[in-house]
């Protein structure tokens, strides 16, 4: 009967569940959620390599590879292409870049931010909705701008000048 009861508890024990790792201070994602060590909810804090794709809600620390995709993150991060949906926070480098919402440096390419930028865009075709901060590259496009934009074509769409050549300021 021991015996038996003894099984029976090690059988319910191996049958359960693990229990969800929340943080980890590595991840490797091979492509996105369905190949990479951790899932996309836990919290990577630390490393995060992308071999060619990792996707995670988010990401403090530093994110190294191909494409990094995360919902929030306060990293450093060197990627070809660099996709963060809600809010960024730290130095964004690569080709591509496209981002919520950035306190910080973003330098590449083709860089976007949908909302608020606070910081500085170095690139070749800059955009960003609010500007506060600095914007150097060819072209350069914001919605509103409180700073610099230094560049071949400078748009502002709600400003003084919505259109001037080399530099346009507003504060």
């Amino acid at each position: 009967m021991k015996k038996t009861l003894v099984l029976l508890a090690l059988a319910g024990a191996l049958a359960a569940p693990a229990p969800a790792i929340e943080t980890t201070p590595l991840q490797i994602g091979i492509w996105g959620p369905s190949a990479q060590l951790f899932p996309a909810s836990t919290r990577v804090m630390g490393l995060r390599l992308n071999l060619v794709m990792s996707a995670n809600d988010e990401v403090m620390g530093f994110d190294l590879g191909l494409v990094g995709r995360a919902d929030r993150m306060s990293a450093i991060q060197v990627n070809l292409a660099n996709w963060v949906e809600t809010e960024f926070a730290g130095v964004s480098l690569g080709l591509f870049g496209q981002m919520g919402s950035l306190a910080g440096l973003q330098a590449g390419l083709f860089n976007t931010v949908a909302n608020d930028l606070s910081g500085f865009q170095v690139g070749l075709f800059n955009q960003a909705d609010s500007v506060s901060g600095i914007q150097i590259g060819l072209i350069n496009r914001a919605v509103t701008l409180r700073g610099l934009q230094i560049g071949l074509a400078n748009l502002v769409e709600e400003g003084p000048v919505t259109f001037f050549p080399i530099l346009n300021a507003a504060f």
